[in-house]
């Protein structure tokens, strides 16, 4: 195993466990094989063989953790943690593991908790500190995790980690000069692995030096070809950025290097099919198939398919899918669902929706579709999910009403975009979006419009009904956090297209500047849209409801609601600012 062989290494501790099986040792081993080599099942059997013939240590639990995680068993691998945890007090791995699980399971107290009370007991730990960073920075809180970094790096000056992730804390908070600033300091000293360069170009990006960015991304392309992150972000600059090279051709030199490698193909596509390259994402899914076969290519050649006008053979392919393991997978549900509304199966497309939001009461889309597929059959359900008078509302923030605080943010607002054109995988066009997380910048202006949008979400979900029945209003929590925010500017005649937030539970348009009306121009122009599907979806449906924009005013809204906006006359500024509110 330590040598890369993970096939001949399941095929030694196979053997092992067969001639000893009552070997604990053996079975933990056997588990972290498995694991390695991605049968998680098998992976979770060893390890709890393991712990059943008395090996109950804080590794094999944390091991256990790991790999019901894997599985997607969250609530089994959260308890396996907290046994490593109360196992081994000072066994760091397993303490730093259940407090990034509790995280991902909203339950960021918990977490803090934890970690705080291990640092008691192991105060000089740069692990468990830098997990704590990390906790910090999800919740919001990217200046107490500055701090929490210093700390860290304080008592390890070469931990690498702690580098890239007190850069990243800079930049959360607006400081992108800053973060640049640290990276360079310390490359000299910590090398130029493809995570540290890659943070460099992200600092670099968000400081305005774009052409820097691009040229670390290049060298890091050609020195570490299997890093895919680097690849996406060369990708994102030509589009976001107005680089006159080809976006993908880091790409195009993987696949002719590294011809036979799937991973290579699928993860091409992939971005291709996230930025609606659909005509070269055919083309890759074609020359792919030559080399290999995969459940992945059959569902990506249905998805360009239906999105390019083909919905009838979309459907041969994802009938085919259906017979395979694959044909349950929440993504081949929810794009199969929308293929089948293009197709006009409206009973078919509500009952994928409806199998994808039984598997996953969470999953956006499915609600969307199940939603919509309600209302093309004339199913009075679509005003149960989605009660456009109750749950889409108007709110005023306070604060916003003296102008020179409008004025203020206004300025700092603008000063912050500095891309060129809009994300390619978001939904505005003619105009541009934030990068980060706006609302966990320290700067007094921000401060303050986020305590007023936190009293107005309080107070709005405070309104809502009690109801353990409904998909939105059963995860009504007087505890929330911040899923994302950003902040939108349009111009030349800039709109969004219809669509909705997959992160999110409660979506959001706090606008600031609303152009006027020009003469001869329609009276709903730069409006925002609820209810109506993307126009791609060939409906023909209206908004169900329509809000007129005004300065100072919050919308909210459930985010598996469709909307978009109306576009304006060109030559005049739009600016909001938008954000995702999840429970904790």
């Amino acid at each position: 195993m330590q040598s890369g062989d993970v096939a001949g290494a399941a095929l030694a501790i196979a053997e092992a466990v067969k001639a000893d099986p009552a070997n604990a040792a053996a079975w933990q081993l056997a588990g972290m094989i498995r694991r390695r080599a991605g049968d998680n099942p098998g992976a979770v059997a060893a390890l709890e063989q393991a712990i059943a013939l008395g090996l109950a240590s804080a590794e094999v639990w944390n091991s256990l953790g790991l790999a019901r995680e894997d599985s997607g068993d969250l609530v089994s691998a959260e308890a396996a943690f907290a046994r490593a945890a109360s196992a081994g007090s000072t066994y760091t791995p397993g303490i730093t593991n259940h407090a990034r699980l509790l995280g991902r399971l909203g339950r960021h107290a918990e977490a803090e908790a934890l970690l705080r009370a291990a640092l008691e007991r192991q105060p000089r730990a740069p692990d468990l500190l830098n997990a704590l960073g990390a906790l910090l920075i999800e919740a919001g809180r990217a200046d107490e995790a500055e701090g929490v970094y210093r700390t860290s790096l304080a008592i390890r000056a070469d931990n690498r980690v702690t580098v890239i992730r007190l850069g990243q804390t800079l930049r959360e908070q607006g400081r992108a000069d800053e973060a640049v600033a640290l990276y360079r300091a310390r490359r000299a000293a910590l090398g130029d692995s493809p995570e540290f360069v890659n943070a460099l170009a992200g600092a670099l990006v968000d400081s305005g030096d774009w052409a820097a960015a691009e040229a670390e991304l290049e060298r890091l392309c050609a020195a570490a070809p299997g890093y895919f992150p680097a690849h996406r972000g060369l990708a994102r600059l030509a589009r976001e950025h107005g680089s006159a090279k080809d976006g993908y051709r880091s790409f195009r030199k993987l696949a002719a290097d590294f011809p036979d490698e799937p991973a290579v193909w699928l993860e091409w596509t992939s971005l291709l099919l996230k930025y609606g390259d659909y005509t070269e994402a055919l083309e890759v899914i074609d020359a792919a198939s030559q080399r290999f076969q995969s459940e992945q290519l059959v569902h990506s050649r249905a998805v360009v398919l239906s999105e390019t006008g083909r919905p009838d053979e979309a459907e041969v392919l994802f009938r085919a899918l259906s017979e395979t393991p694959a044909g349950t997978v929440q993504a081949v549900l929810t794009t199969r669902a929308r293929n089948a509304i293009l197709l006009g199966d409206y009973a078919l497309a509500e009952s994928l929706a409806a199998q994808a939001v039984e598997q996953d009461p969470l999953d956006q889309f499915a609600l969307a579709y199940l939603g919509l597929a309600w209302r093309l059959r004339g199913d009075p359900r679509e005003f149960w999910l989605h009660d456009y008078e109750r749950q889409a509302q108007q709110i005023a923030l306070g604060d916003l009403a003296d102008p020179g605080e409008m004025e203020a943010l206004r300025t700092h607002l603008r000063s912050l975009h500095v891309a060129k054109a809009h994300p390619p995988d978001q939904s505005l066009r003619g105009g541009t979006q934030t990068d980060g997380a706006l609302l966990t910048r320290p700067h007094p202006v921000i401060r303050r419009l986020r305590e007023g949008i936190e009293r107005a979400v309080a107070q709005y979900i405070e309104e809502l009904p009690d109801d353990d029945g409904h998909p939105y209003y059963r995860r009504k929590t007087a505890a929330f956090r911040f899923a994302g925010s950003w902040s939108v500017r349009l111009t030349t005649a800039g709109f969004h297209v219809a669509h909705i937030h997959p992160e999110g539970w409660i979506s959001s348009a706090l606008h600031l500047v609303v152009p006027s009306l020009t003469q001869g121009e329609a009276a709903d122009a730069g409006a925002l849209v609820l209810g109506a599907p993307p126009a791609e979806m060939q409906t023909g449906l209206a908004p169900r409801h329509v809000v007129t924009p005004r300065e100072g005013h919050l919308v909210l809204f459930p985010s598996s609601m469709w909307h978009g906006t109306k576009p304006f006359a060109g030559g005049h500024e739009r600016l909001t600012v938008a954000f995702d509110i999840a429970p904790r």
